[in-house]
């Protein structure tokens, strides 16, 4: 918030807010708007920073709450509202918080929008109610003031037969409200009604009451996923992390504890596989898996542990493996002295006294071969 910035936002806040003397600026059949607007200028100007966050701080959740409309209306298509709730946006911060660019590309498309579906609008009019009615109302949508839209609409809206079918979309809606407990299923059901009747009647009063009861219900549905994950019940909380992206798609906290879970599923399935390497005293493997977890966290300590574990175990097998080898090679045992340093070489392929003795005994054994 810019708050030495003096622009109309600010002038409005003050007159919601009651910082200024209302009554000495009531317009008199003579007086001017500039006129008043100088005299509010000179008030403003008496108020110190401090007093000017305080406006801001009365009003930041309305300012929010514009925003939260604005994005949800532009995400469903109502271009009109939403390029509205932004404007709004913007003069209550008194600058562009919503770039003017993304406002007026918003008003573009409304207009495109409404001219193409009031074309198709009035070419479904005598044959196709339900259609002709779903155009107007995207019409409405964008711009509810293009030509006689308005009164199309409310004509088809009042249409018997379109009232009668309306009338069942909202009874459906409401049975599913006062029924609902919740539930993934109930809310996706009452998604799904929300989305036919929308196609009819954008603003119907048992839609708003269902977009109010959904916002409210994302709240529930994170905090009780978030409780999930905290207890560590990564599988279930997926799920419900799921549940809620399927109702709310963009939702950004959702789509970050999949992130988190993502990573942790893998961190935990690399950890479990190094784990059960080691014991199986696959070394190797075992320092695969681990490696795998600190390039996904490269400070992890189980992982940076069993790599040591595994180092130590893989130097002292190695030096038993060779002590062994040597003594089947000084008793003639050439088979299983060279079995003993072939392990050793699975588990440190680059181990020098491995290799020269498993090289002598290969010669030594085609030479006895050859000799048979």
């Amino acid at each position: 918030m810019r708050f030495l910035t003096l622009n109309l936002s600010l002038l409005l806040l003050l007159f919601l807010s009651g910082c200024v003397n209302l009554e000495k600026y009531k317009e008199t059949p003579t007086e001017k708007k500039e006129i008043r607007i100088i005299k509010l200028n000179k008030e403003v100007k008496k108020l110190d920073s401090h007093d000017k966050r305080l406006i801001y701080k009365s009003i930041k959740n309305e300012i929010r709450l514009y925003h939260q409309k604005g994005d949800e209306d532009y995400k469903n298509g109502y271009y009109h509202d939403a390029a509205k709730s932004y404007e709004l946006v913007n003069f209550y911060e008194g600058y562009d918080a919503i770039s003017k660019e993304k406002i007026n590309n918003i008003k573009a498309e409304a207009k495109r929008r409404a001219y193409l579906h009031y074309k198709l609008a009035k070419e479904y009019l005598k044959k196709d109610k339900k259609r002709a009615l779903i155009e107007l109302n995207t019409v409405m949508m964008n711009n509810p003031d293009y030509k006689d839209t308005k009164e199309l609409y409310e004509d088809l809206r009042n249409d018997r037969a379109m009232r009668i079918y309306i009338n069942a979309l909202e009874n459906s809606l409401e049975t599913k409200l006062i029924n609902n407990k919740g539930s993934y299923k109930e809310l996706k059901a009452i998604q799904n009604s929300m989305n036919t009747l929308a196609q009819y009647d954008y603003k119907n009063k048992s839609l708003q009451k269902a977009r109010e009861l959904f916002r409210t219900q994302k709240s529930i549905l994170l905090k009780n996923a978030i409780a999930i994950y905290n207890k560590g019940e990564l599988t279930q909380a997926k799920r419900k992390f799921l549940h809620i992206l399927s109702l709310y798609p963009n939702d950004a906290t959702a789509q970050k504890y999949m992130q988190r879970i993502a990573f942790k599923q893998s961190k935990k399935h690399n950890l479990a596989m190094a784990n059960k390497a080691l014991k199986q005293n696959n070394y190797l493997e075992s320092i695969f898996f681990a490696k795998k977890v600190l390039q996904l966290e490269p400070h992890n300590s189980e992982a940076k542990k069993i790599i040591a574990t595994a180092n130590k175990k893989a130097k002292a097998a190695v030096k038993k493996l060779v002590s062994e080898g040597k003594r089947y090679y000084n008793n003639k045992n050439l088979d299983q002295a060279k079995q003993c340093f072939e392990k050793a070489l699975e588990i440190d392929k680059t181990n020098n006294t491995s290799l020269i003795y498993h090289k002598k005994i290969q010669r030594q054994l085609q030479t006895i071969k050859s000799l048979q």
